[in-house]
């Protein structure tokens, strides 16, 4: 018996006018109205809200909608709250990049902060940025350019200040 193989290599092209999809880089996932909650040794630490989250292969995620958080002390009472119109947050370095309409409320010393960008080190358990600050607390205004600070707003500092306003009447 005789056999016989035929082995036939050719090379497929697109036929003209068509085009080869690229490789996708959006979302690998979505979740709509998410609640998330970070826990440390049974106390619940942070709670996130989102109306939506996207996860990218590279484990990056983005807040298209804007993003709520709370933060807590141990006893369970709320540290500080932080909300932006948009967020995103970087894998590799560990940052959150908030923009839009940036608030950080202290609740220890009842104080807020405003911004148009922000950086959150969840980690360092920090915020800073280098843009326009305004700062309410105690019946004063504190603006300035860049600040550092613990995330639930116990301690800052402004980078440089540009003054204060006192809404405080005066009686003299």
């Amino acid at each position: 018996m005789i056999s016989t193989s035929l082995i036939v290599l050719y090379q497929c092209k697109p036929k003209e006018g068509t085009t080869i999809p690229e490789e996708y880089n959006g979302p690998m996932m979505e979740a709509i109205n998410l609640t998330t909650l970070y826990s440390d040794s049974a106390h619940i630490k942070m709670k996130m809200v989102t109306p939506i989250q996207l996860e990218f292969d590279n484990g990056d995620r983005e807040f298209p909608k804007g993003l709520d958080i709370e933060f807590y002390e141990n006893d369970g009472s709320t540290s500080s709250t932080l909300r932006a119109d948009y967020c995103y947050f970087t894998k590799k370095t560990g940052l959150y990049k908030a923009t839009g309409n940036v608030i950080i409320k202290g609740m220890k010393h009842n104080d807020q902060l405003n911004t148009e960008e922000l950086f959150w080190n969840e980690k360092k358990e920090t915020v800073f940025t280098e843009k326009f600050v305004r700062i309410e607390k105690d019946g004063e205004i504190h603006m300035g350019d860049g600040l550092e600070a613990k995330q639930d707003f116990s301690e800052y500092t402004i980078m440089k200040s540009r003054g204060n306003i006192s809404l405080k009447e005066n009686n003299n």
